[in-house]
């Protein structure tokens, strides 16, 4: 399965339509990237339109970013094809209106996200990383996710330094040695279970650690190599859904 979206934009007219062969993906305002080409193009006086066709491939409501990226790819395909003068400080803060993971999946890359998105601190890559994605097939949406919250998102502050030494001087396995946590995990592993048993099958298996992405459903784990990715697949079988994926420092602007 390829794990990402392909977007393809036309210009027309006048209006903003969006095409997609997937019925879990909204046609009309509701679409993040319907919302990215308004805003640019009112953003920047363009009186032409755009038509966006999405090749739906991440899966809708599992907490890996899918429309946020899709919504940075629209903003920088825009910037390109209707030669818009515009600073990428300026488009990110248009991003951050639209999501706050819409900043970040501008700037690619591996990084530390602070505040509601906007405060981005570039981290050293993750070579030879690997992480294995399983997917339930459970849709979550992060509305209700948040609804549901109760305290600080976050236990403390992470040490800037510390984090970026040890990415650089041990690449993935730096990512171990400061603890994963996320509190959305809290909410959603108590309404469905299925999550807290797919994370423990891949500590199991061998896996160095395992969290719920975002406000998931997606369970990521981390993998040193290909060596443990196969033993680990191996282990897991076939029941469950899962893709194994290397940590990319490209961007959408450079894809």
């Amino acid at each position: 399965m390829r794990l990402y979206d392909k977007l393809i934009l036309r210009p027309r007219r006048s209006g903003i339509k969006i095409l997609c062969k997937s019925k879990r993906v909204p046609l009309d305002q509701g679409n993040i990237c319907y919302r990215a080409a308004e805003s640019l193009l009112a953003t920047v006086g363009i009186k032409q339109g755009l038509e966006i066709e999405i090749q739906k491939n991440i899966p809708v409501g599992s907490g890996l970013g899918g429309g946020s990226a899709d919504a940075a790819a629209t903003l920088i395909g825009m910037r390109k094809i209707f030669d818009i003068d515009i600073s990428f400080l300026d488009l990110s803060k248009l991003a951050l209106g639209l999501g706050s993971d819409v900043p970040f999946c501008l700037a690619g890359g591996t990084a530390l996200v602070r505040g509601r998105g906007e405060k981005i601190v570039p981290l050293p890559p993750l070579k030879d990383g690997w992480f294995l994605l399983v997917d339930p097939g459970i849709p979550i949406f992060t509305s209700w996710v948040y609804s549901r919250l109760k305290g600080k998102l976050t236990k403390k502050r992470l040490d800037i330094k510390l984090v970026k030494e040890l990415l650089k001087e041990e690449g993935i396995r730096g990512v171990n040695k400061f603890p994963l946590y996320n509190k959305l995990e809290e909410v959603v592993v108590e309404e469905f279970p299925a999550l807290r048993e797919i994370k423990a099958k891949l500590i199991e298996a061998g896996a160095t650690g395992a969290l719920v992405t975002g406000s998931g459903s997606t369970v990521f784990a981390v993998a040193e190599d290909q060596e443990k990715v196969t033993s680990i697949l191996a282990k897991l079988g076939r029941k469950l859904r899962v893709n194994a994926v290397r940590a990319t420092d490209k961007s959408v602007k450079e894809a």
